[in-house]
């Protein structure tokens, strides 16, 4: 038995984050693959959990040992407590084909540590000075040698860093290198390059270069040249195995430095607009090819990076040239640019919008993003505050989302990395309530989640009235431990959905009367036969009538989807 590491804490659980650094220091050593990483994790959280819990309820205290050993790749991981000891037989099965509301509370942990573990050893002490122990046993799989681990943390890492400097007084060419070593670190690359359109010249210039010799100064290429000038024309991501026998690539370029090219992975830099305005590039991804999960993630970061350079061009430009009132309405331009262009269409679907900023610029969003899958995710948000802080939040939240959905998270994950990320992002204290739907247009299946946003209306045809997408969660950017419930609804033929913002219900009348949900709902039910666009128009106007003499006094944001 080859003995690995030991860890004596405070059976509190304050200290799972210092069981899990210590678990991932282990894990590192032994090169382990994300599955097996993922459920040591797992269940080694459950199980610390549990004895922190049991062992020492409430207003007692004691300690937790930790001990890791291994015999011929065969894991074992050794609780020890000296509290209350547990007998496994006194808990009820946990039977998963029960009703949510009638399974066992608490034995979905036992359960869980079974299912992850290849084998569990529990021995109960009989009284206080004879230690209880708990032994988990799994055989382990481990990389190939010279693999690199895909992490998910690591791209999130990654993700923050650059969100982190976007929202900072960093300077562009600063920024984008930032993102090619950022990209080059987390993919395991051996070097990129970060190519910008020169317009007047039809050709693509290096902006960021990683070239060790330093032969290159620059590299210059006619937008449809080599492999970048190819992605530059064509807008596809292009992942090449195998360089020298790909008639694009330019051998040149090799010969003049005398580096050797194996694989080459590229991404298009789209304007919010979806004009390409440059492209990246990663050369030789260490320990092998690179992957459909490298794709994504260049093709994310490729995005923010394309943000960067917009903003940045925008406001030099506008600076130079507009007075304060001409830059505010700049800024509302850019900001419109963060709101899609076009609204996507389906068959057997209507789908219509409104956004109304009550300033020049807005901290309501919404957006639409089609899934690799065909699946089409909405997001509508409202950011805390008015004005030019809010609409910077606006554009932070919108590059965090964004980034989320190009790495395939599903609603409630998005929700959670969206928040770790933004609190790691700024130091404004602001926050924003979020609601996301993927809504599957073949089924009308849709899975959901919200970080505090006002519920939406779901008009239901067959009875004529409407229910409430009810999600547990809380604002985004507030607490670091928040948890996001994700849920499920399926949209029928004549149903209505209605995304809103506060801004819609909260206006207010001559006496001070908020026009409330209830009023809203009214509309939707008595309007819901008619089409989607009618419907907002209907909405808007009479919230608009209701509010005369206040007059607005919050951001208007409506989304209105409706299966024929």
């Amino acid at each position: 038995m080859i003995f690995l590491g030991e860890l004596r804490v405070e059976a509190r659980l304050e200290n799972l984050r210092t069981i899990s650094y210590f678990i991932h220091g282990i894990e590192q050593r032994l090169a382990l693959t994300e599955k097996t990483l993922f459920e040591i994790d797992l269940a080694v959280e459950e199980a610390a959990t549990n004895v922190m819990r049991h062992a020492y309820p409430t207003g007692q205290t004691g300690e937790l040992v930790l001990r890791l050993e291994m015999l011929d790749d065969v894991l074992y991981i050794t609780f020890t407590d000296w509290g209350i000891p547990f007998n496994p037989q006194d808990a009820q099965p946990y039977d998963l084909s029960a009703p949510v509301e009638m399974r066992t509370k608490g034995g979905m942990g036992l359960h869980l540590i079974h299912s992850l573990m290849d084998a569990v050893v529990r021995k109960t002490a009989s009284n206080g000075e004879i230690p209880n122990t708990l032994t988990l046993i799994k055989r382990i799989e481990r990389l190939q040698p010279g693999a690199h681990r895909p992490s998910t943390q690591r791209e999130l890492n990654a993700m923050r860093t650059v969100s982190q400097y976007m929202a900072s007084s960093i300077e562009l060419g600063d920024l984008l290198e930032l993102i090619v070593n950022k990209l080059v670190e987390t993919i395991d690359a051996e070097r990129g390059t970060l190519y910008l359109v020169d317009e007047e010249k039809g050709e693509l210039f290096s902006q960021v270069l990683q070239e060790e010799v330093g032969i290159l100064q620059e590299i210059r290429l006619q937008v449809g040249e080599g492999i970048a000038g190819y992605v530059a024309a064509t807008g596809q991501v292009l992942n090449v195995q195998r360089a020298h026998n790909d008639p694009r690539f330019l051998r040149a370029f090799d010969e003049t430095t005398g580096y050797h090219t194996h694989t080459v992975l590229t991404a298009p830099m789209r304007n919010p607009q979806g004009k390409i305005i440059g492209v990246v590039q990663l050369l030789n991804k260490r320990g092998g090819p690179f992957t459909s999960r490298d794709e994504r993630l260049l093709t994310a970061m490729a995005a923010q990076a394309a943000i960067s350079i917009e903003n940045a061009r925008l406001y030099a430009g506008e600076m130079e040239r507009r007075l304060i009132n001409q830059e505010l309405e700049t800024a509302r331009r850019i900001q419109k640019s963060f709101l899609p262009q076009s609204i996507p269409q389906y068959t057997g679907w209507e789908i219509a919008t409104f956004w109304r900023p009550m300033r020049d610029v807005a901290g309501d969003f919404y957006d639409f993003y089609t899934l690799p899958d065909g699946r089409l995710a909405l997001i509508i948000a409202d950011v805390s505050g008015k004005g030019v802080p809010a609409a910077l939040f606006m554009a932070l939240s919108a590059t965090v989302l964004r980034f989320g959905m190009g790495l395939n998270f599903m609603p409630g994950e998005l929700m959670h990395h969206t928040n770790q990320a933004i609190l790691s992002s700024q130091g404004s204290g602001m926050f924003a309530t979020i609601f996301v739907g993927y809504l599957d247009p073949e089924t009308g299946v849709m899975h959901f989640a919200s970080a505090g946003h006002n519920p939406p209306l779901l008009y239901r045809a067959a009875g004529g009235r409407c229910k409430h997408l009810q999600a547990s969660g809380v604002a985004v950017g507030l607490f670091q431990d928040a948890q996001f419930v994700q849920e499920k609804v399926t949209l029928e033929e004549g149903d209505v959905l209605v995304l809103y913002t506060d801004g819609i219900t909260e206006a207010i009348d001559a006496d001070e009367q908020e026009f409330g949900e209830g009023r809203l709902e009214k509309l939707v039910i008595q309007y819901a036969d008619r089409p989607c666009q009618e419907l907002s128009d209907i909405i808007v106007k009479t919230t608009a009538a209701f509010a005369t003499e206040q007059g607005i006094f919050d951001d208007e944001t409506l989304v209105v989807i409706k299966r024929l």
